[in-house]
């Protein structure tokens, strides 16, 4: 029996979410990956909101805001930004790739059953205001609508394969769907294996990335295990073009494969914004990348209705 969809503003049908945007950002406001690169913080709620009504005058209608865990995430902000919008905006829990929790982290100091509680918390009760930045806990109303964990570039840290498996056990537990964040596309089948050995049904299973490393041949084989493939880096140019990616929904429809499709813009730096001076924007996805695929590289209109529409109603629904 199908779920609801959890969105910061409550509990919604499958049916309601319309046009999806499946991996994005409307705020970053701290952590070590704004430390790191300045250009990573989406800091203002104006030029943030101004982005995100974009999206809808474009057609969108529904966005998963993949920032997780103590990477500068604000329940709050995110839900100032979407305020009165005629939008789904979708909040995640969870963890990123292991390099961005230094060793003074609570990710790497608190065993799995402590971080399993705190994770499943956010899914059944409530996500923590303050980002479990401090010692005191102030729950919101808003409950999180994925669980996600990531890898390094070729490599599973120690680190990494422990939260891999507080996601799996906290998905488990309530039924939240995976997302993963993949480094350039690599270690997609080890994500499957572990979450796997803990038991999680493939179908609640998304590979992120894997167009960072547009191989048909390495897609296929994580393909082949069930789960859903997720390519969010469809217009950035200095990975690659965007036909590799039409060429691989494309290929893989063909071959029977487009309900296991998901597309996002991960559209995570001020530079992406057209609000704060940059580029393409996050109307990209609903207004020049679904027209190309159709009209440029003769992807099919169903085909681009399954993978905007369709799948993410499968997946997103616990």
């Amino acid at each position: 029996m199908m779920g609801s969809v959890k969105t910061i503003f409550g509990e919604i049908s499958p049916n309601e979410l319309g046009f999806v945007d499946s991996h994005d950002h409307l705020w970053k406001c701290g952590g070590m990956e704004v430390t790191h690169d300045k250009d990573f913080a989406l800091d203002n709620v104006e030029k943030c909101r101004a982005e995100l009504q974009s999206f809808v005058a474009a057609g969108g209608k529904t966005m998963v805001d993949m920032q997780p865990l103590g990477l500068g995430r604000d329940i709050e902000k995110l839900k100032a930004i979407a305020a009165d919008l005629p939008v789904n905006v979708i909040s995640v829990t969870g963890f990123h790739k292991g390099s961005f929790y230094d060793k003074i982290h609570f990710a790497n100091r608190y065993d799995i059953d402590q971080l399993i509680e705190m994770v499943a918390a956010e899914v059944t009760d409530g996500i923590e205001v303050n980002d479990y930045c401090g010692p005191f806990i102030k729950r919101s109303n808003t409950k999180a609508g994925l669980v996600k964990a990531g890898t390094s570039y070729y490599k599973v840290s120690a680190l990494e394969e422990k939260l891999l498996r507080v996601v799996a056990r906290v998905s488990k537990q309530t039924g939240i769907p995976v997302i993963t964040h993949t480094d350039y596309g690599t270690m997609g089948l080890e994500q499957v294996k572990i979450l796997k050995a803990e038991g999680v049904e493939p179908e609640k299973i998304c590979i992120g990335h894997l167009d960072r490393n547009p191989d048909p041949y390495y897609h296929a084989s994580v393909l082949k295990e069930g789960v859903f493939v997720q390519y969010d880096c469809v217009a950035r140019i200095k990975y690659h073009t965007v036909a590799a990616t039409a060429d691989l929904i494309k290929k893989f429809s063909q071959e029977g494969y487009a309900d296991k499709l998901l597309i996002g813009g991960d559209w995570g730096r001020a530079s992406y914004f057209k609000a704060f001076g940059g580029g393409p924007g996050l109307e990209y996805l609903p207004k020049t990348f679904t027209q190309l695929l159709k009209e440029d590289y003769n992807v099919k209109e169903e085909v681009v209705r399954k993978i905007f529409y369709d799948n993410p109603s499968h997946y997103l629904a616990y």
